[in-house]
C-alpha cells in the first residue's frame, strides 16, 4: 500500500496548527507540526516530507526566511504560505521567493484541500513537462535550439511563481514552440490550437473595431482561468492558472516573463512589417505602462502645486540643480 503524503505544517498559533492538522489527518495524509521556522529545520534535516505549510508573520525567522531557506536547500519541495495579515505585496513577494499557492486566514477545510491538492501535483514525480525532457514530438521548430531552451526556463520559472497548471508559448496557427506544466503533452498542443483559433475568430471583431490586434485576453471557468497575451506577430503567452490566484499578480508575472521573451529574439522570422499609423498601436506592454500612466488633469481642471507634483505633471527639483539658490 502507498504511502500517504507528508506534510510539515509551520505556524506559532496551536490553534492553527491543530486546525491544520485535524483537517489534513481526516483527508489521509501525514502530518508534522513545528510551532517556529526554527523548528521546522531541525526537523526537515531528518525526515522528508512532500509539501510545507508556513504562516508568514512568525517570530525568530520567520516565513518568509524559512522560504527562502527551503528554496535553496530543496529546491523542488512544494511550498504554501498561510497568513491572516498579509498585504497585496507581502503575497507578491511570497510567490517571487518560491510558494506555489497562498491560504488566507480565516480558512475553510475545502480551500486548504483544494491548496495542498494543487501543491502536491507540482511535485517532480508528478510533472511529465519537466525540464529533463527534451523538446516534444510535433513542436515547431520556429525556434533555434537555444532559444527554445531558453524559451522553456523562462516558463518553467513563470510556472513556479503562478502555481500554473500549464504555461504555453504558441506560434502561428496554434503551434506548440515550448510549454512547462502537470499536464499531459496533448493538452498543451489542444490550449495553443485553441489560442489560434480564437485569434483567428478576433481576427474580424479587431478590424471592424480598428484595432490591429487584441493584446491581451482572460478566461474564467469554475475552477482555472487562462491568461493569453500577444509576444509578437503570430505568438502567444499562454497561462492556464487555478482561479484562487489573483489576476493582479497573473498580470504582474505575465508582464515580466513577456520582456524576457521579447528580449530573446523569438519574434517570426521575416521581413519587418511596416509601421501602423501612430494611433493603431496596441500590444501588451502598451496595455500594461497604460495602468501606471498618471492621470492628467482634466480640461480646465485646477490642481495645487502638491497635486500636480503627486501626478508627476512638475518635475523635483534636485539639489545643487541650476538655477536653484
Amino acid at each position: 500500500m502507498a504511502k500517504p503524503p507528508s506534510i510539515l505544517v509551520v505556524d506559532d498559533s496551536i490553534d492553527a496548527l491543530q486546525t491544520l492538522s485535524d483537517i489534513l489527518g481526516a483527508a489521509g495524509y501525514a502530518v508534522r507540526t513545528a510551532p517556529s521556522a526554527e523548528r521546522a529545520l531541525q526537523i526537515l534535516e531528518g525526515a522528508a516530507v512532500d509539501l510545507v505549510i508556513t504562516d508568514l508573520r512568525m517570530g525568530g525567522m520567520g516565513g518568509m526566511g524559512l522560504i527562502r531557506r527551503l528554496r535553496e536547500s530543496q529546491p523542488d519541495l512544494p511550498l504554501i504560505a498561510l497568513s491572516g495579515f498579509a498585504d497585496a505585496g507581502t503575497i507578491v513577494q511570497a510567490f517571487r521567493e518560491g510558494v506555489v499557492d497562498f491560504i488566507a486566514k480565516p480558512f475553510t477545510a475545502s480551500e486548504v484541500l483544494e491548496a495542498v491538492t494543487r501543491a502536491l501535483a507540482q511535485r517532480p514525480a508528478a510533472r511529465p513537462m519537466s525540464a529533463a525532457r527534451g523538446p516534444a514530438p510535433g513542436v515547431s521548430h520556429a525556434l533555434t535550439p537555444e532559444q527554445r531552451a531558453r524559451a522553456e526556463g523562462i516558463l518553467r520559472e513563470l510556472q513556479g511563481r503562478l502555481g500554473a497548471e500549464l504555461v504555453v508559448l504558441a506560434g502561428s496557427g496554434g503551434a506548440l514552440l515550448a510549454a512547462q506544466g502537470l499536464v499531459d503533452e496533448p493538452v498543451a498542443e489542444a490550449v495553443a490550437q485553441g489560442i489560434g483559433q480564437v485569434e483567428a475568430l478576433l481576427e474580424p471583431l479587431a478590424e471592424a473595431l480598428g484595432e490591429p490586434a487584441f493584446a491581451a485576453q482572460a478566461w474564467e471557468g469554475e475552477r482555472r482561468a487562462l491568461y493569453a497575451v500577444r509576444v509578437g506577430e503570430g505568438r502567444f503567452l499562454v497561462a492556464v492558472v487555478p482561479r484562487s490566484v489573483k489576476p493582479g499578480l497573473v498580470w504582474l508575472e505575465l508582464r515580466e516573463a513577456l520582456s524576457r521573451l521579447r528580449a530573446l529574439g523569438t519574434e517570426p522570422p521575416g521581413p519587418s512589417p511596416e509601421p501602423p499609423p501612430p494611433a493603431a498601436a496596441l500590444d501588451a506592454e502598451v496595455l500594461f505602462a497604460a495602468w501606471e500612466e498618471p492621470p492628467s488633469p482634466a480640461e480646465g481642471e485646477l490642481l495645487s502645486y502638491e497635486e500636480a507634483r503627486a501626478r508627476g505633471l512638475i518635475p523635483g527639483l534636485e539639489e545643487g540643480a541650476e538655477g536653484v539658490e
